[in-house]
């Protein structure tokens, strides 16, 4: 093979091993905001996503984040009713979780509950070998919050949460680690995923559910309000 067209067959090889994609799809009956945090490598940000849109974040290759969602937020002010403006639980937010690998062609995900609950969310990659995680809780939330969503199980109250489900100092999860006062209602009712930090199973946190997907597609969709719920032990 001629050496250019060695580096180009190299080049394409390199394209398709690094080629991701992720989507968010708003299923919602009202318009969201996407407001992402990395880790590391690029993603869209301040996204408003009107319902039945779907959005290509243009993610790179090693991007690592996660997606916070936000509902009846103002175009002025950004402020939110529920995920915003601090982003830290103080309005309560549903997240999801990425990690891709490029080298290996994998990416891992998980639905993170820890900040709260605001929407639904499935994440689900485009291959039938990869788990679909999801979670839409049922009514009967410990501790409402505005919009009908769920302040973290972390938190025994509205109060508790004022400064954040996790705040440096400690929080309603002792050691921001293992399960708060209630925590249960979220992991019995969304088991694949996250109602504390360690409900991985992570330092001995009990339950360890499955919560992260180890997945080997790239090609990978959110999907707000689906109106599902995974049980996959």
């Amino acid at each position: 093979m001629r050496p250019c067209l060695l580096i180009l067959w190299i080049s394409l090889v390199l394209t398709q091993v690094l080629a991701v994609s992720l989507s968010v799809n708003n299923s919602c009956n009202h318009t969201v905001l996407l407001f992402t945090q990395t880790s590391f490598g690029d993603i869209r940000n301040n996204i408003r996503l009107r319902a039945g849109d779907t959005q290509d974040m243009a993610i790179t290759p090693d991007w690592v984040g996660a997606i916070n969602v936000g509902t009846r937020c103002r175009k002025c002010s950004g402020k939110c009713m529920t995920g915003g403006p601090s982003w830290n639980g103080e309005t309560p937010f549903s997240r999801a979780e990425f990690n891709w690998i490029p080298d290996s062609g994998k990416v891992f995900y998980d639905v993170s509950l820890i900040y709260g609950y605001n929407v639904g969310m499935e994440i689900r990659a485009n291959t039938s070998t990869c788990h679909p995680f999801a979670c839409t809780l049922p009514p009967g939330c410990p501790v409402p919050g505005p919009g009908g969503s769920c302040f973290s199980g972390c938190c025994s109250s509205p109060e508790a949460c004022a400064d954040g489900a996790l705040p440096s100092s400690g929080g309603g999860c002792p050691q921001n680690a293992f399960a708060g006062p209630h925590s249960s209602f979220f992991f019995t009712n969304c088991p694949n995923a996250y109602a504390f930090p360690t409900n991985d199973g992570a330092s001995g946190g009990q339950p360890a559910n499955n919560v992260v997907s180890e997945c080997d597609s790239t090609d990978v969709i959110l999907t707000l309000c689906p109106e599902t719920t995974s049980n996959i032990p």
